[in-house]
């Protein structure tokens, strides 16, 4: 049996449910629901339509490297490097790094 992870499908909001809530929720941002939604503020019990980022977010932790944070995906720091257009190797406490699936 192959999973296939979907791109692209709706979700019902429950309570409590904000836009930074699926964002976290489902490796998306803001622009993609608010780009894909007509209704915006959402309700409770609205469907909306969640568009999934093909790249998973990293937070950069205190005494990580892009070393470790390469070792850790299985990945090369050069494809880190490449992929979230950095030009050094300096990292900053709670800077976005995006891992590519691919």
């Amino acid at each position: 049996m192959n999973i296939v992870l979907a791109k692209e499908f709706l979700y019902r909001i429950k309570q409590n449910e904000t836009i930074n809530v699926l964002c976290t929720k489902f490796n998306t941002n803001k622009n993609n629901i608010v780009r894909n939604n007509e209704n915006i503020p959402l309700y409770v019990g609205e469907w909306v339509k969640i568009k999934v980022n093909d790249y998973l977010s990293h937070f950069v932790k205190p005494m990580e490297t892009l070393s470790k944070i390469a070792s850790k995906y299985n990945l090369s720091v050069e494809k880190l490097k490449t992929d979230n257009n950095l030009q050094e190797n300096k990292l900053y406490i709670g800077q976005l790094i995006k891992i590519y699936k691919n």
